[in-house]
């Protein structure tokens, strides 16, 4: 026995996994060899043992070398020096260790000393070999992955719920929850959203397998996954070479169709081909509804705009539930090709509202003012202006234009019957044909018609304020637009920032 060896009196036995694929049963081998090492060379030892990814800095790793720096022990004891992590990180931070603390590192074939400059030329020298062995192994992992994968084995990650992994044939077997999965589908394709389906299911009790409520976002996760029609999908994204995360992790990107293996038939199905297909074409075609049929119509639709940079501001449903205005993402781009984003605050829809109606009541009250002038004072050949209403009719024959087109691209996708289409179409070229007998009636009209329609706007807008009204929300959006030109919107800050409103009539004078 060498002087060196006899001067090691208590080790640390490491022995780990480095790759998923390796068996318990190789890592009681590894450990076999290490304890028949100490064994012979009368060494007392503890042993750290432990399973875990490549890339992991590993909690038994951590007491290990928080033990080392107590000086514990007087060597480490592995089959490798690549078991200790094959992460340059990982592997830098052991070397630092045993260096400073005079540690030994030894393998069934060598004995390193690394606070020595030969032991750590050869182990740096040790490690880019290792290194070069685990890219060469890695590539022939995914070559073999890809090649299981053509022949219609499930390598694809993560088991979906509703399935099993048989490990003997390698592929999905439905297991007892296939039945929810299979509901979800029915009901979407009664009409059920997403939302609809969770708050069923939240009501009955139903539960994911880990015991999650099943958001809509479960769902809608479940009615996308091309696994449930029995097809097999490998290599959905791809791992850049180039763009890193801001934590060093590489970026994962999206692949083609065209780049992955798409295998039909892969396993036994929970929903047929053609129900899948059929769900496909309904989620396409809600998703290309404009938000405001997605949310709902709101009564302020088209109305606010951003004080700073103009733009129409949109709505959003948070959690399925609070409406918001959402934050202005208008982008101010500079010379160099960097861009600001506008500094305008989202709010929620009611708070906006108390101090809209607050305003709002003001112009109601001059409204039914400059009505009481009209009928006392003002010559009955005077004429009210009409232009602004009828550009607003305008605008809405335009828009409704607009929305034919979109129901006609909904029934390509199959997101419509032939008799849900057609009735559709007719009400709202309906819709046209009274918007067009409007427009060609404001010319005609006599100055009682006007004064009683202003009359009829007043007691309307008075339901509104007193939140009596029977009015739809489509009905009053219309109303408001007949008065209202837009609501300039301000509120920049944190989240304790006060919103800001300035509402622009239209022919009248701006009241803020």
């Amino acid at each position: 026995m060498s002087t060196k060896m006899n001067k090691i009196k208590k080790v640390a036995i490491y022995s780990r996994k480095s790759r998923p694929d390796e068996t318990d049963e190789v890592l009681q081998r590894q450990l076999a060899v290490l304890l028949d090492i100490c064994s012979k060379n009368n060494w007392e030892y503890d042993v750290f043992q432990e399973v875990g990814s490549s890339q992991d800095i590993n909690p038994e790793l951590n007491k290990m070398l928080a033990k080392l720096q107590d000086f514990h022990y007087d060597a480490v004891v592995t089959t490798e020096q690549s078991r200790l992590g094959r992460n340059d990180v990982v592997i830098a931070q052991v070397k630092h260790v045993l260096a400073t603390y005079g540690v030994k590192l030894i393998t069934p074939t060598q004995t390193l000393d690394l606070a020595t400059q030969e032991g750590t030329l050869y182990s740096d020298m040790q490690t880019l070999v290792d290194k070069q062995e685990y890219l060469n192994t890695r590539k022939r992992l995914i070559r073999g992955k890809r090649q299981s994968a053509k022949t219609g084995n499930w390598v694809g990650g993560r088991t979906p719920v509703g399935y099993k992994y048989d490990s003997v044939s390698k592929r999905l077997v439905p297991n007892e929850y296939a039945p929810v999965i299979e509901r979800i589908f029915r009901l979407y394709l009664l009409g059920k959203s997403t939302t609809n389906i969770a708050e069923q299911f939240e009501l009955e009790g139903v539960f994911t397998p880990q015991g999650f409520k099943w958001d809509k976002a479960r769902i809608a996760v479940v009615l996308a996954n091309p696994a449930y029609k029995g097809t097999a999908v490998y290599g959905k994204t791809k791992v850049s070479k180039i763009s890193r995360k801001p934590s060093g992790a590489p970026r994962q990107f999206k692949t083609t169709e065209e780049e992955q293996i798409i295998i039909d038939d892969a396993h036994q199905s929970i929903v047929s081909p053609e129900d899948w297909e059929r769900v496909r074409l309904i989620r396409e075609s809600r998703n290309s509804k404009p938000p405001s049929a997605r949310i709902g119509k709101v009564i302020f639709t088209g109305l606010i705009k951003c004080s700073l940079c103009g733009r129409i501001q949109s709505f959003q449903r948070r959690k399925g539930k609070e409406l918001r205005i959402t934050s202005c993402q208008t982008r101010h781009y500079k010379e160099d090709g960097s861009y600001t984003v506008c500094e305008n605050k989202g709010v929620r829809l009611d708070k906006f509202e108390k101090l809209f109606y607050f305003q709002f009541e003001g112009f109601v009250n001059a409204l039914k003012q400059h009505l009481d002038d009209i009928k006392n004072y003002i010559p009955i050949g005077e004429v009210i202006n009409r232009a602004d209403e009828k550009v607003s009719i305008e605008k809405a024959i335009k828009s409704k234009g607009q929305e034919i087109k979109r129901v006609q691209k909904g029934f390509q996708m199959g997101g419509y019957t032939d008799e849900e289409f057609t009735q559709a179409i007719k009400e709202i070229r309906n819709q046209i044909t009274q918007l067009e007998q409007e427009l060609e009636g404001l010319n005609n009209k006599s100055q009682i018609e006007e004064i009683n329609e202003l009359e009829d706007s007043v007691s309307k807008l008075r339901a509104i304020l007193e939140g009596n009204t029977k009015m739809c929300k489509s009905d009053i959006n219309a109303l408001l637009r007949k008065h209202i030109d837009y609501i300039e919107y301000t509120r920049i800050g944190d989240h304790k920032a006060e919103v800001e409103i300035k509402v622009h009539y239209k022919g009248r004078e701006t009241l803020s």
